[in-house]
C-alpha cells in the first residue's frame, strides 16, 4: 500500500495462490493415490482376459504362464514371461511359438495424445515354428482372418507406426518347414541390438546368429527412427557383414523400406 498497491488485490493474489497450492497438492495426491492402487493390484488376473481375446481373433490358444507385471511411471513398462501360442491342428507340433520373456517400455505422454514411443523392447528366448501343409497352406493363417480383416478396415488402417528407439533380441530360432517336401530351414539369432540416442539420432545396429548351421555377424548404422516412420526421404544404409569367411559392405538408401522398393545400395 506504501508503493502505491492495493491491498485488496494484494490479499486476492494471496488468496488464489493459496487456492492453487492447496489444488495442485490435491492433484498430485490424487495422481499418487491412483499409481499407488495400480501398484498394488495384480495384473496376472487378466492373463484370461488377454488370452480369451487373443483365441477370439486367431482361434489359437495363448497361454501365459509366467507373470505378467507393469511397472508404472511416466516411463511405464509391461513384462511378461513363459508365453505360448498354439499351433495349427494339422501342425507337426501341437506348439508354434514359445517365449520366454518380452519387455516393452513406452512413453507415457505422447501416449496419451495417440503418439506411441517405445524406448526399448526386449525380446529374450523365443522358439518359433513356421510351417506349411501338403497343400501349402500355412501355420501363421489363422482361423478367423476375416474378422481380423473387417476390424482393419472399419479402424481405417493399421494406424500410425510406433516410434521404436531401442531393442534387444536374444535367443532367437526360427524354424520354417516346407510340408511339401519336408524341408527345413533354421535362421538361429544370438544377438540383435538396435539403438539410437534419440528418435532423430541414427539407428546403430550389431548382430549375431546363424542360418542353417552357418554362422554370420554384421555392425552398422541406419537412417533415425523419425525418418523410418515418416517417411518422405530415403532410408540410409551402412552395414558391414561377415559370412563364411567373407566380408561384406552394404551402402546407400532405401526409398521405400517397409516395401522394399527403391533400393539404391552399393555392394562389395
Amino acid at each position: 500500500a506504501r508503493n502505491g498497491g492495493n491491498p485488496f488485490e494484494g490479499k486476492m493474489m494471496r488468496r488464489l495462490w493459496k487456492v492453487l497450492t492447496i489444488l495442485t497438492v490435491l492433484s498430485a495426491a490424487l495422481v499418487v493415490a491412483g499409481v499407488a492402487i495400480l501398484k498394488s493390484m495384480d495384473f496376472n488376473q487378466y492373463r484370461g482376459l488377454i488370452t480369451d481375446e487373443v483365441k477370439s481373433i486367431t482361434g489359437r490358444e495363448l497361454t501365459i504362464a509366467g507373470d505378467l507385471d507393469l511397472d508404472l511411471s511416466f516411463n511405464p513398462a509391461i513384462t511378461v514371461e513363459g508365453v505360448t501360442f498354439a499351433n495349427a491342428a494339422w501342425g507337426s507340433v501341437p506348439v508354434m511359438a514359445k517365449l520366454k520373456r518380452l519387455e516393452v517400455e513406452a512413453q507415457l505422454l505422447p501416449l496419451l495424445s495417440g503418439d506411441i514411443r517405445v524406448n526399448r523392447i526386449v525380446l529374450i528366448g523365443l522358439d518359433a515354428l513356421l510351417e506349411t501343409d501338403a497343400k501349402g497352406l500355412g501355420n501363421w493363417r489363422f482361423a478367423a482372418p476375416e474378422e481380423a480383416e473387417t476390424e482393419k478396415v472399419a479402424d481405417g488402417g493399421l494406424g500410425p507406426l510406433p516410434a521404436v528407439q531401442n531393442v534387444l533380441i536374444q535367443d532367437i530360432s526360427l524354424t520354417y518347414r516346407d510340408g511339401r517336401s519336408g524341408e527345413k530351414t533354421v535362421f538361429g539369432l544370438d544377438r540383435l541390438v538396435i539403438g539410437s540416442a534419440g528418435l532423430e539420432s541414427p539407428l546403430k545396429l550389431e548382430l549375431a546368429g546363424a542360418f542353417n548351421d552357418v554362422d554370420f555377424a554384421a555392425a552398422g548404422r541406419l537412417g533415425s527412427v523419425m525418418r523410418l516412420t515418416e517417411g518422405g526421404a530415403p532410408f540410409p544404409v551402412v552395414l558391414g557383414a561377415t559370412v563364411l569367411g567373407t566380408s561384406v559392405s552394404v551402402k546407400g538408401s532405401i526409398a521405400q523400406p517397409f516395401d522394399g522398393k527403391g533400393l539404391d545400395l552399393a555392394v562389395a
